[in-house]
Formats: C-alpha cells, structure tokens, sequence
C-alpha cells in the first residue's frame, strides 16, 4: 500500500466483526511499545482511546489532527432527497457510518421525523445512537463494501 510492503502494515483481522480502535488494539499490543515513537493521526477532537493504550504500553505518542468533522453543507438535491425520505421512510435507508451524522441530520430534522425511518449502521454504538434518535429500525452491518450490500439486499427484499 503506497510503497509499504504488506508485511509491515498491521490492521484488524479480516474477520473482525469491526475495523475500529479496539479491533486494531488486538493486533497491536503484542509488540513492544516502550519507547517506540508512534504518530496518531486522527479528526479533530476525536477519540482517544487508541492512544491511551500505546501510552500504558510505554509508547512515546504524537498525535496529528488531520481533519475536521462538521455538518454537511447540504445542496437543494440532498434537502430534496432527504425531505422525499421523511414522507416516504420506509422506501429509504437511511446509512450510517458515524454517530455525528446522526446529530447532525436530527439537528437539522428532529424526531420524531425519525419515527418509521430505516437506518443500517457500520457499528454497534452507531446503531444504538440512531435507535436513540428514534429510527424505527436499525440494521447493523460489519463495515466491509460486501456485507453492507448484502445487508441493503436483505432490508430489500
């Protein structure tokens, strides 16, 4: 990946039901982390939880924060279409990657628009965010390209 050679790149197994800080965690603290200089690159004002653990392993962290997470600017198509989704909530799925989207969008429609919607979430506290914000029913799919297609396909049929 990028001149890296795939022995060297370390992620969460293939078979992690999630690709996130603590899936990673489990691959990672079998390595010797005293004074290893490591570099944590995540948003702004995001969590810290992976960092911590590299910190108690001994690791020497920095940290980078390289992007932002705001509310959507929203075009007249996107209201539209979200707009079309509240009269008709049960021909639409709603999906989630981030619990902040959700903030976001039942800022900008408060429940209980929510109420008959459908949401598919590509984690467990995504999904128990959007049950909270009032979806009526919240898949939760294994965030990989495959299963969050096969999920859409079952909520289809």
């Amino acid at each position: 990946m990028l001149g890296v050679p795939a022995a060297q790149i370390i992620e969460p197994a293939f078979d992690a039901m999630q690709f996130d800080s603590e899936s990673l965690w489990q691959e990672l603290k079998s390595q010797d982390w005293v004074g290893a200089p490591v570099l944590v690159v995540s948003g702004e004002g995001g969590r810290d939880w992976l960092a911590q653990q590299l910190q108690h392993s001994g690791a020497q962290v920095h940290r980078v924060a390289a992007y932002r997470r705001g509310p959507p600017l929203w075009t007249l198509a996107q209201r539209a279409l979200a707009e079309q989704a509240l009269v008709l909530p049960k021909r639409h799925l709603w999906f989630f990657s981030s619990s902040e989207a959700i903030v976001h969008l039942t800022t900008r429609y408060p429940p209980p628009a929510w109420d008959e919607s459908l949401a598919l979430a590509t984690h467990p506290t995504i999904a128990q965010a959007a049950s909270e914000a009032g979806f009526m029913r919240v898949y939760t799919s294994r965030p990989t390209p495959d299963a969050v297609v096969s999920c859409i396909q079952s909520v289809a049929n």
